[in-house]
C-alpha cells in the first residue's frame, strides 16, 4: 500500500517527503515577553533541530540537504557575521515558509492560555494577544517565505547540537507569539508536483493537545467545583450524565470499527467527535450523550482521531494530517493520500464532524480538500 501523501497550498500541490513533528519550543528560544518566570534571559533566536553527532548527522543532513553543521563560517576578514553566515552557511535559501492561516489558528487555539496563564510568566501575556493577532491578520501573503542558515555551535566545541535561525521578519513574528513548553513545531520537507524537484520546508506551529481550549487545565476542576458542575448539569437536565449510556448507544448504532472491522465491544472505544469535556463545559448534556457524537473505533484509531491526527469529511472520507510519518501510515495500513471513504454512518453527524475538523484536527483542512 502506498503511503505517499499529497497536500495543497495556495493552489499548488506538493508531495510530503518527510516530517519532523516533535520540535518542542524551549523557553530559551522564545521572545523575552513570553518567558516563564522560572527562567531569566532574553531568549535566543536560534532553534535547536537535532544532533549532528548521532549517525554522523546523516538524518539531519539528509533532511535539510546540508552536511556542514557546526563548521565555522567567516568572511574574508576572518570574522563571523550574519552576512557571512547567510553567504557561507545557508541551509535552505528562500524555500522555507509558514502559512498565515496556521499562525492565526495557533494563536486562536492558544487564546485561553494567554488569558488564563496556567503557566507562570514574567509578564501579563494577555496584554499582547490582540496586538499579535492583528499583526498576523495584516500580513499580506498566505505563504510567508524565509531563509534559514546554520547557527550551530562550532564543531570544535564538541557540542554537536544543530541549530537554525533566520533574519527574515517572519522569524521574529513567530518567536513573539509562541508559548514555551506547551507548543511544538512541525517541519515538513515537501516537493512540488511537476518539474521543480528542489524541496520546500513547511513550518507549522501547534499547541500541545492537553492545553487546547477543550482540555485546558482550567477544566480540571477541584472536587468542590466538580460537584457544583455536576449538580448544575443534573438540575438543568433533570438527570446525571451517563457515560455508559453513551457507549451503549454508540455501539448499537455503529457496531463495527470502520478501520479494523472489529465488532467485539470489549476491544472498541466510543470516541467522542466533539470532545466530551467541551460538551460538558458548555452544559450540553444532550451532545455529550448523543450517539451521533460518537464513533466506534479500535484503540489505535481512537487515539489518532482523539488527538487530531485524522478527521473525516461529512460523507466519511478520511483526511490525514502531516504529523504522522509516511512510514507510520504504512504500518497502519492507511494511504493518507487516498481520501478513502469509510463507513462511519455519517448522516446526522455533520455539526460534530465540522467541530472536529475545525477545532480538533491538527492540520489545515483546506490543504487536504482537492
Amino acid at each position: 500500500m502506498s503511503s505517499e501523501q499529497h497536500i495543497k497550498i495556495n493552489s499548488d500541490s506538493y508531495k510530503v517527503i518527510q516530517s519532523y513533528t516533535n520540535y518542542r519550543i524551549e523557553d530559551s528560544f522564545i521572545h523575552r515577553t513570553n518567558k516563564l518566570s522560572e527562567f531569566s534571559g532574553n531568549g535566543e533566536s536560534k532553534k535547536h533541530v537535532g544532533s549532528y553527532a548521532n549517525d554522523n548527522g546523516q538524518r539531519l543532513s539528509e533532511f535539510y540537504n546540508y552536511n556542514k553543521w557546526g563548521t565555522p563560517h567567516k568572511n574574508s576578514n576572518g570574522q563571523k557575521t550574519i552576512e557571512s553566515a547567510i553567504k557561507y552557511a545557508a541551509v535552505i535559501s528562500g524555500r522555507c515558509f509558514f502559512t498565515k492561516s496556521n499562525l492565526i489558528k495557533y494563536l486562536e487555539t492558544a487564546q485561553e492560555e494567554y488569558i488564563a496563564q496556567e503557566q507562570q510568566y514574567h509578564n501579563n501575556i494577555n496584554s499582547y494577544y490582540n496586538e499579535r493577532l492583528n499583526e498576523l491578520k495584516e500580513l499580506e501573503s498566505e505563504v510567508l517565505m524565509f531563509t534559514i542558515y546554520d547557527a550551530s555551535d562550532d564543531i570544535d566545541k564538541r557540542q554537536n547540537r544543530g541549530y537554525i535561525r533566520s533574519d527574515d521578519p517572519i522569524w521574529s513574528i513567530w518567536r513573539k507569539l509562541v508559548l514555551p513548553k506547551i507548543s511544538y513545531l512541525s517541519i515538513s520537507k515537501i516537493e512540488k508536483l511537476g518539474k521543480d524537484k528542489e524541496p520546500f520546508y513547511y513550518f507549522k506551529l501547534f499547541l500541545d493537545y492537553e492545553y487546547r481550549s477543550f482540555a485546558h487545565p482550567s477544566l480540571l476542576l477541584t472536587a468542590s467545583e466538580s460537584q457544583t458542575q455536576y449538580t448544575q448539569i443534573v438540575r438543568t437536565n433533570n438527570r446525571p450524565y451517563s457515560q455508559e449510556l453513551f457507549k451503549k448507544n454508540v455501539h448499537e448504532h455503529m457496531p463495527q470499527c470502520p478501520f479494523t472491522k472489529i465488532t467485539d465491544e470489549r476491544l472498541l472505544t466510543a470516541s467522542h467527535i466533539k470532545p466530551n469535556a467541551q460538551c460538558l463545559k458548555e452544559n450540553k448534556l444532550i451532545e455529550a450523550e448523543d450517539f451521533l457524537n460518537g464513533l466506534s473505533l479500535a484503540p489505535t484509531y481512537d487515539r489518532l482521531f482523539d488527538k487530531g491526527y485524522i478527521t473525516f469529511s461529512n460523507d466519511g472520507h478520511l483526511i490525514c494530517g502531516t504529523e504522522i510519518s509516511n512510514y507510520s501510515w504504512g504500518k497502519l495500513y492507511i494511504n493518507p493520500n487516498s481520501y478513502k471513504k469509510y463507513n462511519i454512518m455519517p448522516s446526522g453527524r455533520e455539526d460534530y464532524l465540522e467541530f472536529h475538523r475545525n477545532e480538533v484536527f491538527l492540520g489545515n483542512i483546506e490543504e487536504h480538500l482537492f
